[in-house]
């Protein structure tokens, strides 16, 4: 009993402490990170993702980054990229923040990826290995506000037809990160809906492309500006067609008239 005396006054000292403590009552922001699509022209295309890296720096601590890892905790990390079409989205990870600000954002890929073109599958090898892509993104954190960072992958872009003959394919992921805030969108629906066309919505030297789903529509979320629609039938039984002078307004939805391709 010598020994029992001390060791429950140490044990007593530091439950008060903890009582003391109380919750954490710290201002926080809860981030969201997203995953949406911008596909290529093919059956299906499946990708493995493990999560994403925030670099963040506490309000009070400037110069200090810290890395914040955010899994995505699903078992099954082989992800169908082709579904994510017209506005929808794949729920990546979400936590909450301390205030202060993001500056950068890096997306984790597994080593698994693959095209399938009928009934072929291909496999797709990342370049010298690389699982990590990273980008640039500057976000203050304020206390009770909740942000979605969006991560956009760009099959079109990312994925090139090396030969027919037999077809192979280099693949190398482009993935455009920012945040949701300040974003507006462009809708709409191209007929005949059986296409499969690519869109491209273009400012300046910049363009960011996507597909329509199976009923024709499509969906383009973009920094507020004008924009050059083009779209390419793919199909050389139909012409291309481009919409000028689209605007985009933050927070807002710009709805196009239906577009209808013309035969050649």
């Amino acid at each position: 009993m010598k020994h029992s005396t001390p060791l429950f006054f140490i044990l007593l000292s530091i439950l008060f402490a903890t009582a003391c403590e109380g919750p954490d009552t710290s201002p926080k922001a809860l981030v969201n990170v997203f995953l949406v699509d911008a596909p290529a022209n093919w059956d299906s295309v499946v990708v493995d993702i493990q999560g994403v890296e925030i670099d963040f720096v506490q309000s009070g601590r400037q110069g200090e980054i810290q890395k914040i890892w955010m899994p995505y905790e699903p078992a099954d990390k082989s992800i169908d990229l082709s579904k994510l079409v017209n506005g929808n989205a794949l729920p990546v990870s979400r936590r909450e923040f301390l205030i202060g600000q993001i500056t950068g954002v890096t997306f984790k890929l597994g080593s698994s990826h693959a095209l399938y073109q009928g009934d072929k599958r291909y496999d797709l090898s990342l370049p010298s290995g690389n699982t990590d892509f990273y980008n640039n993104l500057n976000v203050d954190l304020e206390p009770g506000i909740s942000y979605d960072i969006i991560l956009d992958f760009d099959l079109e872009k990312s994925i090139k037809m090396v030969s027919q003959n037999p077809l192979s394919f280099s693949y190398n992921p482009t993935i455009q990160t920012y945040a949701g805030i300040g974003r507006g969108d462009i809708s709409g629906t191209i007929a005949p809906t059986d296409l499969k066309p690519a869109l491209y919505a273009i400012s300046g030297k910049d363009s960011i492309s996507t597909h329509t789903n199976t009923s024709g529509s499509f969906l383009f979320r973009l920094e507020q500006g004008i924009y050059t629609l083009y779209i390419d039938p793919k199909d050389n039984r139909y012409k291309a067609d481009t919409i000028f002078n689209v605007e985009v307004k933050s927070g807002q939805r710009t709805t196009l008239d239906r577009i209808t391709l013309p035969r050649r």
